[in-house]
């Protein structure tokens, strides 16, 4: 009997992933990404993670196709989701997933010492070269799997808010605990040499993870846990800095990550920002559209310099906003000195409800 290589294994099972796995141009499992498994997992680790699925499978299952005894798998499992080498649930299942290999694997301290430089430069093959960005985006049909959401200093009163629409109802209403971790694409663009943002945007704490994931990074030693008073003010911090905040394209209220992204590291936003060819699905518009007063606006520009979609210009001395570039973040509105800009409701999108209904439509939609 032919004995199939772990790695090659582990490569096929993690295809099932609605985003698939990174392709070359012929369509074929991209070799840097290859690579990139390699590094993630040493001989040993992939001999038993080859046995886990993309969807969770629980410690009485895994220890039969193992064979071995459930306390020491339980041990095995324990020690692989230590080294932030597979995602687990409560300590009861575990599996695999594309996010975590590509950015929640990456906010571990540990992971980014096993990795180094070396897998930061398949990244870069694999994510940019050959424009896996598109499918970590969106799917092929369009659908974003995230969304930004806006604060609620930069609606317009008038406005109608939904708790799935305002960073700060998002905190309101999640489960907890709130866990501040580093950015992964930021550290990734500083390992490289090459970030633009250096000096203006933070990497340490920069990230929120919510209620399972944030228990995921405390149970491991990684993160900081905030109470919702600091998470409320620690958005409020990086709104004023002028980064964007992104999670999951869905209307539950158990959100798992908030991403405070920047327009030049951002694995999201540079499918629009940075990438000569564009994704305009990088990541879903919100409900909103900045509208500028005209009466208010003295005319400064401050806001933009701060947007990074390039959609507001100075014309006759006062900010114009091109709707169609907008993509309803507000970074634009917190810091206006003369608040002239404000984000007005104007339905754009549908939300998803659940997250399985998000990845379900995804997977579909990559493989018609």
């Amino acid at each position: 009997m032919t004995v199939e290589d772990p790695y090659e294994v582990i490569i096929r099972k993690m295809r099932e992933y609605p985003n698939d796995v990174p392709l070359d141009k012929d369509g074929n499992v991209s070799e840097a990404f290859r690579e990139y498994v390699k590094l993630f997992f040493t001989p040993e680790e992939a001999e038993i993670v080859q046995h886990l699925e993309v969807k969770p499978l629980r410690l009485g299952e895994i220890s039969k196709r193992l064979g071995k005894e459930r306390s020491e798998t339980k041990k095995i499992m324990q020690e692989l989701t230590e080294k932030a080498l597979i995602q687990d649930i409560g300590g009861y299942s575990f599996y695999l997933t594309m996010a975590h290999f590509l950015n929640i694997g990456l906010k571990s301290k540990k992971m980014l010492e096993r990795l180094g430089k070396k897998a930061a430069e398949l990244y870069l093959q694999f994510f940019i070269e050959e424009k896996f960005y598109k499918r970590y985006e969106s799917s092929d049909a369009g659908t974003s799997l995230t969304r930004v959401i806006p604060v609620e200093q930069a609606l317009d009163y008038h406005s109608e808010i939904s708790n799935a629409e305002e960073m700060h109802r998002v905190i309101d209403n999640c489960i907890g605990p709130i866990v501040a971790t580093d950015c992964p694409c930021r550290g990734r663009t500083e390992l490289l040499g090459i970030r633009e943002c250096k000096g203006k945007y933070p990497i340490e704490e920069s990230c929120l993870q919510l209620g399972p994931f944030g228990n995921y990074f405390l149970e491991r030693g990684e993160g900081r846990e905030l109470t919702k008073e600091e998470a409320h003010e620690h958005i409020d911090k990086m709104a004023k800095l002028g980064l964007i905040f992104t999670t999951e394209n869905v209307q539950q209220a158990l959100h798992q990550i908030i991403c405070a992204c920047c327009g030049c590291c951002c694995s999201l936003m540079r499918g629009m920002t940075r990438f000569e060819d564009k994704n305009q699905y990088n990541t879903s518009k919100s409900n909103n559209i900045a509208i500028v007063n005209q009466e208010l606006c003295k005319g400064c520009g401050l806001c933009t310099t701060r947007c990074i979609f390039k959609a507001i210009t100075l014309e006759d001395e006062k900010a114009h906003v091109d709707a169609k570039k907008c993509y309803g973040c507000g970074v634009c509105a917190v810091t206006c000195p003369t608040e002239a800009i404000k984000l007005h409701r104007e339905e754009r999108s549908e939300i998803p409800a659940f997250y399985k209904e998000l990845m379900d439509k995804v997977y579909q939609e990559n493989r018609t």
